[in-house]
């Protein structure tokens, strides 16, 4: 990519104007005006070859889930730090099989005794953590047979 060939503004009004050294108000505004005008339109040139830029669309469902999630956060930069905290992740989450098998195993053995427990005795807390622990082994079965 072609440098700016200027390297300040008095560098350009310098070549601009070299030849009207009683240049008016007016000619030098126009001047810097224009010299702006280049140095934007070289600095977006140089900007859109380095950094590609994407335009994304949502429907209405997904958006909304956005809003509810970005909080106090513009959608741009949520999306810019949802995509950077995807992005840090060294690996996938990748479930270990076996390791889940052992803890669903597990967890259904709770279970059992929870319930032989309640067949002994009639416990309001044995019930509500009887009924945790299901919801938890249901959980697990569906990331097992998905």
């Amino acid at each position: 990519m072609k440098t700016f060939p200027y390297t300040s503004l008095h560098h350009y009004l310098d070549s601009v104007l070299k030849n009207n050294s009683n240049a008016s108000r007016a000619e030098v505004k126009e001047a810097k005006r224009e010299y702006w005008k280049l140095y934007y339109t070289h600095y977006r040139k140089l900007k859109r070859a380095s950094r590609k830029e994407f335009t994304l669309g949502f429907y209405p469902k997904k958006l909304q889930q956005i809003h509810i999630k970005r909080g106090s956060k513009t959608v741009s930069r949520f999306l810019y730090e949802a995509i950077n905290r995807d992005l840090k992740l060294e690996k996938d989450t990748v479930f270990d099989d076996e390791k889940l098998s052992e803890i669903h195993l597990r967890l259904m053995q709770l279970i059992s005794l929870i319930e032989e427990l309640l067949d002994t005795e009639e416990l309001e807390d044995i019930t509500k953590v009887l009924e945790r622990l299901e919801v938890l082994e249901t959980s697990f079965s569906h990331i097992l047979n998905s």
